[in-house]
């Protein structure tokens, strides 16, 4: 079933008789960081995390770290009182609960205190195995019950000390975490994979268009021959919402029998969808859930600095049939030839920085679609537009593929942990592992 050369077996009582159940605070120390003020956070030195930074480590994510602080203050806290270590764990805990981030190996930060729980200096328990509990249905039945407040919920320290986990012998433990861990091994390898191949998309997209803007225009219409600057023939600048090349997607969805999937802005992370549990029918169904995908379309969050991209082709049968968006969501209806040159100019920095600066609002900061028609871009011609198609979209579509493959591989792990921490699926010869 995995790598490890370990098997399962299923368990007729359960559970086992050799597990204990002891609280957290038994098995670990369960602490916060030492206060940082605002006036010491930094532009830039070793990152600062909150829960917004956990969870997109959690969610496989490059990090948008905003904040740090000096190597001066991380090194005094160090030597006083001790920063993350290897296989230390932190835990969400305002706001956001529950999203657990495993300490990875020499990487220097720190976090904001309250935010996030640590985690750390284990007895008798292994760190993967915690951080699968913590994310298992059981995990989350537990961590529950140390809940505060109404408006703003939150973890305390003293209540997560007290939540009662299932403990199998030390070996087991080990070994089932072995299980889930490749399982995530592989998911890891397939995210990087992705990264990688996102980043070829956008170093032939800079080749290809980098060296011409918006303001290159004015040059052919001053009737300059040659130059720096000048657009090749053919070439021009249009608007974001021009028809028949990036026209602006309405509201609206198509009534449907049965069950959809329901993406909200909070569902995907960068490019990647991070939760498909929400189902819905036409008849109940949130205001917000009003967005259509369809084939050769792109869709971005319209908050200010959100950055949560979603891309639909002639491959993405199924989640065109099966997904309805949020309305946070603005969508584009590409053609043939634009496609993957929008998708590549939606995934560039350009693009987040020409979205902010267009977002407004007194509640929420957001783009509308007026602001998005009046974004300027160029249009190169058809013949290039096809070869630019031709030569990046097999990328993307392997990106596609991997997601694919990522997707079952979270079910299948996902189906396994419950099962594996609740004893009722047993893995053999882990005193092997």
């Amino acid at each position: 079933m995995t790598d490890n050369n370990s098997h399962t077996a299923t368990n007729s009582s359960f559970p086992p008789s050799d597990w204990v159940e002891t609280a957290l605070g038994e098995v670990c120390e369960i602490t916060s960081s030492k206060r940082i003020f605002a006036n010491e956070y930094q532009t830039s030195g070793i990152p600062f995390f909150r829960g917004k930074e956990v969870t997109e480590k959690f969610n496989g994510n490059n990090i948008s770290t905003e904040l740090f602080i000096t190597e001066e203050k991380y090194n005094e806290i160090k030597n006083n009182f001790g920063v993350p270590e290897e296989n230390d764990i932190l835990l969400t805990s305002v706001g956001t609960l529950g999203n657990p981030y495993l300490v990875e190996k020499d990487l220097k930060f720190y976090f904001k205190d309250g935010n996030l729980t640590w985690f750390r200096r284990y007895k008798n328990i292994n760190p993967k195995f915690l951080f699968y509990w913590i994310i298992s249905p059981q995990g989350k039945e537990s961590l529950s019950h140390s809940q505060i407040g109404s408006t703003q919920q939150a973890y305390t320290i003293v209540s997560l000390k007290k939540s009662e986990i299932l403990l199998p012998p030390l070996p087991e433990q080990q070994a089932i975490a072995s299980v889930l861990s490749a399982f995530d091994d592989k998911i890891e390898l397939l995210r990087e994979q992705n990264k990688t191949l996102e980043e070829m998309g956008q170093v032939i997209f800079q080749e290809w268009f980098g060296k011409y803007g918006v303001d290159d225009d004015k040059v052919n219409a001053e009737g300059r021959e040659g130059g720096l600057g000048q657009l090749p023939d053919g070439w021009r600048v249009g608007k974001l919402g021009e028809e028949n090349f990036a026209e602006i997607i309405g509201s609206g969805i198509n009534e449907f029998d049965g069950e959809k999937t329901y993406l909200a802005t909070a569902d995907v992370s960068d490019s990647n969808i991070t939760n498909t549990n929400e189902k819905i029918t036409f008849q109940e169904r949130p205001s917000r859930a009003n967005m259509q995908p369809i084939e050769k379309s792109i869709w971005f969050a319209k908050m200010q600095d959100s950055r949560k991209l979603l891309m639909f082709d002639d491959y993405s049968g199924f989640e065109i049939e099966n997904f309805i968006l949020s309305t946070g969501f603005a969508g584009i209806k590409t053609t043939e030839f634009s496609h993957y040159f929008m998708w590549c100019f939606i995934l560039s920095k350009e693009f987040d920085e020409l979205k902010n600066n267009m977002a407004n609002g007194a509640v929420q900061i957001a783009v509308n679609n007026t602001n998005l028609e009046k974004i300027e871009i160029l249009i190169p011609d058809d013949q290039t537009l096809a070869k630019f198609n031709k030569l990046t979209k097999p990328i993307f579509k392997k990106i596609y593929d991997n997601n694919s493959q990522i997707q079952s591989l979270a079910r299948s792990r996902d189906e396994l942990l419950p099962r594996l921490m609740s004893g009722m699926l047993r893995v053999n010869d882990f005193s092997n592992n």
